[in-house]
């Protein structure tokens, strides 16, 4: 039986002054769940998959990654499918390699929120920009003011920003196939 709640899924290539910020950030949610953490590493040059693999082998059972020998994006491949299509959760949450995640409860918080409301087919959040040295070059990027739910339809209009390491989204979303 299957008892994941949440698949992370973290696609990178050449990340390998940022990947384990990511996995660390992944690492650090306190949950009252199971999760997965679904890697795609895109056949990096640089030492990405090493990096990968030195975590892999400290949570097996928690770290499931791919390598490529062959750059995928390089070919057209959209690389983001091969996690979407062997995640187990219940919902899918994002995190390139190049990104990370403060917060512990991150997972925690969004999935609550995503059981209470099943209407809501996408939770996020603010978050930061910052430069290759973590210092901030733009405040909170965020779809609005405030909290609450907000309608495609006026995001779409109001052109808002949406971080894509704060994504939380149901599964059954993802096309088959």
């Amino acid at each position: 039986m299957n008892d994941i709640l949440v698949s992370i899924c973290c696609i990178t290539y050449n990340h390998e002054d940022y990947i384990a910020d990511a996995i660390e950030g992944f690492l650090m949610q306190k949950t009252d769940f199971k999760y997965e953490v679904l890697i795609h590493d895109d056949a990096s040059t640089d030492r990405t998959a090493e990096i990968i693999r030195k975590y892999e082998r400290k949570f097996p059972n928690l770290i499931k990654p791919i390598y490529q020998t062959t750059n995928q994006h390089s070919k057209g491949i959209k690389v983001g499918k091969f996690n979407r299509e062997r995640a187990l959760g219940k919902y899918i949450a994002l995190c390139e390699g190049d990104d990370y995640w403060v917060d512990p409860c991150k997972l925690q918080e969004q999935v609550s929120f995503m059981e209470k409301n099943p209407e809501c087919t996408l939770c996020c959040h603010g978050a930061n920009m910052l430069d290759a040295r973590s210092k901030i070059i733009h405040g909170t990027v965020r779809p609005r003011n405030g909290n609450g739910f907000l309608p495609i339809e006026q995001l779409i209009a109001d052109g808002g920003c949406i971080p894509t390491a704060s994504f939380v989204y149901p599964r059954r979303l993802v096309p088959e196939g």
